[in-house]
């Protein structure tokens, strides 16, 4: 007997969204921040920022668990229907934002790594308009399907790359093991710790996953395998590119993929890992449009939100294509971060405040 979908979705499908929301980071323009403020200890800042963000996941999820609520359920009643479509709207402008920036930077990869002739706006259609678009107009349960699916193939192909590479690391080059300091490394893995917001964010998709045990396990892991996995490529391309020359490198990891050394492939062997990068892409686009839609329909009290999914579309590519170059882009990009840490760090203390000062009013 076939079975009736629910419309929901298990502790796989969950982790692999998480995973390809953020793991996808180490091959952008991330780095280069990281590299930038923490030098040879650039390694160390996404485990800091995973620490940071852990304890206001925990709260979350406590009060999630006590209140049998998602994120924005959980915000309209401990703040009031004002407050919470104002911290809604926040949230998708952050959303959105990251997305519209991150959209000019995965174009640049395209344009400057493989097709130089290929025009920006061709390749920001194609990626937003064309696959990610497709991918989140089938809604939650594609978006996990196709994740679960991909993901696996995404953490061979890694492991893979690292072996490709290994015979041609120095771990001498991570040295100063503290590079800029351990109070300026600290300080700079909270400050970028919304590199891993996406945590707290699909918090408003927690009554989406079967049940609460299986949000709460794939949450764990969803903040701390994508965090290892960009600590380690993190120390990869110190290794591999020694510092400060790696400072100058844009895009380390497309870099990466073309000195690997796989059996007797030596040239090319980037092809494979551009065609699986584009398909991991077109799902993080997909996921952020998803949650933007969703966002913005909660705002303005729209349910028909798979609706907003196409003009949101169009608008990234017609935003994304603003920023003048990608060092203008990435200059937005690293201010955004730093501005909505502060709220996704806060967000669930906020919350927690909120309802242990409304317990303490009820006794």
């Amino acid at each position: 007997m076939i079975q009736v979908s629910d419309g929901k979705i298990g502790t796989r499908e969950f982790f692999s969204i998480l995973y390809g929301m953020m793991a996808i980071r180490i091959t952008n323009s991330t780095p280069n921040m990281l590299l930038e403020a923490g030098l040879t200890a650039a390694w160390m800042m996404p485990l800091i920022s995973a620490v940071a963000l852990f304890v206001p996941l925990l709260m979350m999820l406590s009060l999630m668990k006590k209140s049998d609520a998602d994120l924005l359920e959980l915000v309209s009643e401990l703040t009031g229907n004002f407050f919470g479509r104002l911290i809604t709207f926040l949230l998708f402008a952050a959303v959105y934002s990251s997305a519209v920036l991150n959209s000019r930077s995965y174009s640049d990869i395209v344009t400057t790594m493989y097709y130089p002739d290929t025009a920006m706006l061709m390749v920001m259609v194609v990626l937003i308009l064309g696959a990610a678009f497709f991918i989140a107009h089938r809604g939650l349960e594609a978006i996990g399907r196709t994740a679960l699916l991909v993901v696996p193939v995404f953490m061979v192909t890694s492991m893979i790359l690292l072996a490709g590479v290994a015979g041609q690391l120095n771990y001498l080059y991570l040295f100063p093991i503290a590079g800029t300091g351990v109070a300026e490394v600290v300080k700079g893995g909270v400050g970028y710790s919304s590199f891993f917001a996406d945590i707290i964010i699909v918090g408003v998709l927690a009554s989406r996953v079967r049940t609460f045990r299986a949000y709460r396990k794939a949450s764990i892991w969803g903040v701390w395998v994508p965090a290892f996995k960009m600590a380690l490529f993190l120390a990869v391309y110190v290794m591999m590119f020694d510092y400060p020359a790696v400072r100058n490198i844009a895009y380390p990891y497309h870099h990466l993929a073309r000195l690997a050394m796989i059996g007797s492939l030596a040239n090319h062997v980037e092809a494979v890992f551009l065609a699986l990068w584009f398909i991991g892409a077109a799902l993080h686009f997909a996921i952020y449009l998803y949650i933007s839609a969703y966002l913005l329909g909660k705002t303005i009290n729209y349910p028909s939100y798979k609706r907003l999914l196409f003009p949101l579309a169009g608008l990234t590519v017609i935003l994304g294509m603003s920023p003048e170059n990608h060092l203008q882009g990435d200059h937005l990009r690293k201010l955004l971060l730093q501005a909505s840490s502060a709220l996704f760090l806060l967000l669930p203390v906020l919350l927690w405040g909120l309802d242990r000062f409304r317990k303490k009013g009820k006794r």
